[in-house]
C-alpha cells in the first residue's frame, strides 16, 4: 500500500536548503478577516492569529519564506465560503486555513450535516482545484458559562469528521481556548467580552499557538 504524507507542499519547502516562498491563505469568517478598522477582534494587524502563526513558522522553521493573505469575511458560513472558493485562485495559495463554523451556530445558522457538507467539499475543491495543501480550523465557539450559540458540540463534531474523511489536519481551537480559559472562567481575558466569540489578543495567540502544535504534529504523520 503507497504511503503519502500529510501537509505535500510544506514538507516539500522544509527539504529545501534555500528559502523557497509559500504563499498562505486565511479562508474564514470575522475571526480571520483583516480589513481597515476591523482586525478579528485583536488590537492591530499583526495580533491576527494569522500574523502570529506566521512569525511562530518562521522562528521554527528559518528556511520557510511566507506570504500571507487573509480572506475572511465577517457572518459567513461554511456554506458561504464553499460558494468563494474562486477568491483564492490569483493569489495561488500553497497552504489554505479553512476556518469557519461561528456563524454556522450563532449567526447565520446551518444544521450540522450542512456544515459537514459544506467542508469537505470545500477541502476537497480547494486540493482539486488550487492543488493546495488544506487545514481545517474548528471554531473555537461560545462561552460555556454565558452560551449562546446553537448545535455547537454537533458542528465541532461536523468540523472534525469532514477533516478526517479528507485527510487534513484539524485545529481543535475549542479545545485550546476551554483550556486558556479554565472552561470558561477567564474567557473575557482572552475574548473582547465575557459573552463574545472574536478573541482578543490573548485569545489570537492562542488560535496561533493550536495551529502550530497541529502543523508540527502533522508534519510527523503518514496516511497509508
Amino acid at each position: 500500500m503507497t504511503t503519502r504524507f500529510v501537509l505535500p507542499k510544506l514538507r516539500e519547502a522544509l527539504k529545501k536548503h534555500t528559502k523557497l516562498e509559500l504563499r498562505i491563505a486565511f479562508f474564514g469568517d470575522s475571526i480571520s478577516q483583516i480589513s481597515d478598522k476591523w482586525f478579528g477582534g485583536a488590537s492591530c494587524p499583526e495580533n491576527n492569529w494569522g500574523p502570529l502563526l506566521c512569525r511562530l513558522l518562521k522562528e521554527k522553521y528559518p528556511n520557510l519564506s511566507l506570504a500571507p493573505r487573509h480572506f475572511g469575511i465577517g457572518g459567513q458560513n461554511t456554506y458561504e465560503g464553499l460558494g468563494r472558493i474562486h477568491e483564492l485562485g490569483p493569489f495561488r495559495p500553497d497552504i489554505v486555513f479553512t476556518a469557519f463554523g461561528a456563524n454556522d451556530c450563532a449567526y447565520h445558522f446551518l444544521i450540522p450535516e450542512e456544515t459537514f457538507l459544506a467542508l469537505a467539499n470545500m477541502v476537497h475543491e480547494i486540493r482539486s482545484r488550487l492543488g493546495a495543501d488544506v487545514i481545517v480550523v474548528g471554531t473555537a465557539g461560545d462561552n460555556p458559562l454565558k452560551p449562546f450559540f446553537k448545535h455547537l458540540e454537533e458542528t465541532l463534531a461536523a468540523q472534525h469528521k469532514a477533516a478526517q474523511q479528507r485527510g487534513a489536519p484539524f485545529v481543535d481551537v475549542r479545545k485550546a481556548i476551554l483550556q486558556a480559559t479554565e472552561n470558561g472562567r477567564k474567557w473575557s481575558e482572552y475574548h473582547l467580552d465575557e459573552r463574545n466569540c472574536h478573541p482578543n489578543d490573548n485569545g489570537h495567540a492562542v488560535w496561533a499557538q493550536a495551529a502550530l502544535q497541529t502543523i508540527k504534529s502533522s508534519l510527523e504523520q503518514a496516511i497509508s
